[in-house]
């Protein structure tokens, strides 16, 4: 994912509103539950809560959900975070992750001329953390310092 648009113009797709009620949760939930994978609906919406870009309706929503299915999350207290967190067994470092790659690949869509849709990068950065063999929040020397340089940098100026 690092330099992901450096190989070629970046076309954003168009993206579906993010949930704002229960049954938009559902709906939105839908395709990843027929296809066996609702974490990943989950982790998406997780991805895009870190960079706090997730609207306070959604976190609303899923609030909802988890009382309205308590054995969906049960085993982490109703929390739909902690169950991405749990299920994926995410590193303390995984948020630097999710700011770096989302700075550095948000700012190549901008230089094009383009916005990356916060879902699309959580898409993106989904299948690129769940590839075999990723390098998504693995750090090596320095890299992790300059993360969150780049990322103290980015919150300051924006």
């Amino acid at each position: 994912m690092r330099g992901l648009f450096k190989r070629k113009k970046y076309k954003p797709p168009k993206m579906p509103p993010f949930p704002t009620d229960h049954e938009g949760v559902m709906k939105a939930m839908a395709p990843y539950y027929h296809q066996e994978r609702p974490l990943d609906f989950f982790f998406e919406l997780y991805i895009v809560d870190v960079l706090e870009l997730l609207p306070d309706e959604s976190l609303s929503a899923l609030d909802e959900f988890s009382k309205v299915f308590p054995d969906f999350f049960k085993d982490y207290d109703g929390d739909w975070k902690k169950y991405v967190e749990g299920q994926l067994n995410l590193s303390k470092t995984i948020g630097i992750a999710i700011w770096d790659l989302w700075i550095r690949n948000s700012r190549i869509a901008q230089e094009q001329g383009s916005v990356y849709h916060p879902w699309h990068f959580a898409i993106n950065f989904n299948d690129e953390y769940c590839a075999n063999g990723s390098k998504v929040d693995v750090w090596q020397g320095n890299a992790i310092d300059l993360a969150k340089k780049r990322i103290k940098e980015y919150k300051s100026s924006s």
